[in-house]
């Protein structure tokens, strides 16, 4: 793929039915990313040290030769702009030499009411990530949970977000209404809430005559709140998920719709297969957009032994984007996570 694409040329690939729908989520903020570090047992022992090893798994993430091969895009923070890799190339360079479609993002989040901030300032990222980057795809969010309000409201931004889209005209935007896993809802009550969301914002897209301009919806899976007590049934989830698809009248234009929630490896590709077979035949396009699933392997690998070992994480990624096929293809089992790089 060219690492000069233009905005037609951008949405083009992305609905190619060839390319692989995951997307790989590299996007944390630095407090998530230190965050995460220390969750996947990566040991920081100061704030040079941190900064250090994120630039390190920035760049071992960006290039695992043939990425493109398992992911079709990738979700980056704004750092990966200026980092670069041994010989000095950018890695946005090498992502898209290596066939990713390079995916900003923007704005932060309220932590009270989890609704988006900085939406005054998003029509100028937008502008910088076109004119700067060359970058044509904007992942933004916004987050709802159960029992606290602020769906309409939610939705409301992301269809702000469509109509800056749609303004620079050399933008798609990725609306992400996350629906955060810690919460007290049922399956049922985060279907009915997913169902309401996202229904409001196609609706509304639709109505204010935004829908030529290409967009794509980027969603959690539908599954019972953590401190709801209901356990995750993989099947349940998928009809769940098939039933929110008639009841917010998502549109076929659409083509891929991401699913992302921050679950357990397993869980995550547990309900990506069950949602992917009962998808099978219809008119909808599903794929993924991992996090925690993707990274804390490849995290693991690159710096187990104490040492930077980027061919290690290189490794892992590939083996982490073959069970997202695996899950996608209908041949997963959670048996795979027991598999390392090394085949152990």
């Amino acid at each position: 793929m060219s690492e000069r694409m233009n905005f037609e040329q951008t949405v083009e690939a992305l609905r190619d039915p060839a390319r692989p729908p995951h997307f790989l989520a590299m996007d944390q903020s630095a407090g998530t990313h230190e965050k995460h570090m220390k969750q996947f047992g990566v040991t920081i022992e100061s704030p040079e040290d941190f900064q250090r090893k994120a630039a390190a798994v920035r760049q071992m993430l960006a290039t695992t030769p043939e990425l493109g091969k398992t992911f079709g895009g990738a979700i980056v923070h704004d750092d990966l702009f200026t980092l670069t890799d041994n010989e000095g190339r950018p890695l946005q360079d090498r992502l898209r030499g290596n066939g990713v479609l390079v995916i900003g993002k923007k704005m932060g989040l309220n932590k009270e009411t989890g609704l988006a901030t900085e939406l005054d300032t998003l029509c100028a990222g937008m502008r910088e990530l076109v004119e700067q980057w060359n970058v044509h795809m904007i992942k933004t969010r916004t987050t709802v949970t159960h029992g606290k309000g602020h769906a309409a409201d939610a939705a409301d931004q992301m269809v702000q977000v469509q109509r800056a889209a749609a303004k620079n005209g050399e933008m798609m935007a990725i609306l992400e209404p996350e629906f955060i896993k810690d919460n007290t809802g049922s399956l049922r009550d985060n279907e009915d809430l997913m169902a309401q969301v996202l229904g409001r914002i196609v609706s509304s897209i639709e109505q204010e005559g935004l829908s030529g301009h290409p967009y794509a919806i980027k969603t959690s899976f539908p599954a019972p709140g953590k401190l709801s007590g209901e356990e995750i049934n993989p099947e349940k989830s998928a009809e769940a998920w098939m039933r929110i698809c008639e009841r917010a009248e998502i549109p076929e234009e659409l083509l891929v719709v991401f699913l992302s929630g921050g679950h357990s490896p397993e869980n995550s590709r547990m309900m990506l297969q069950a949602i992917a077979k009962r998808m099978k035949g219809t008119r909808y396009r599903v794929g993924s957009s991992f996090s925690r699933a993707n990274l804390e392997g490849p995290y693991r690998r690159t710096f187990s032994g104490g040492n930077i070992d980027i061919p290690a994480g290189h490794k892992a990624v590939d083996l982490e984007g073959r069970k997202n096929a695996a899950a996608l293809q209908g041949f997963y089992h959670p048996g795979m996570e027991k598999v390392t790089a090394d085949g152990v």
